[in-house]
């Protein structure tokens, strides 16, 4: 685990943008960790809780990579 990136367990879902979001800590700055999603936002928040860790390590492996979006977040793939 990268020490300079912490993740944060503020899990919500976006109603506007249909999207589950969390944060990460990354050496001092907060970086959104976006997955869209077709499931409700029950479903959404069960499948992420089942999956968190390796939803963690993608957002991790991502931030290492620098592979920011235009709008400074980070973009997950649904698993």
């Amino acid at each position: 685990m990268n020490q300079q990136i912490l993740i944060n367990d503020d899990i919500h879902y976006d109603d506007t943008r249909q999207c589950l979001i969390f944060t990460a800590m990354v050496s001092g700055m907060l970086v959104s960790c976006v997955i869209e999603t077709t499931l409700s936002k029950e479903q959404a928040l069960a499948h992420f809780k089942a999956h968190q860790f390796d939803y963690e390590m993608q957002a991790e492996q991502q931030i290492d990579e620098e592979a920011y979006s235009a709008q400074g977040e980070i973009e997950l793939v649904q698993l």
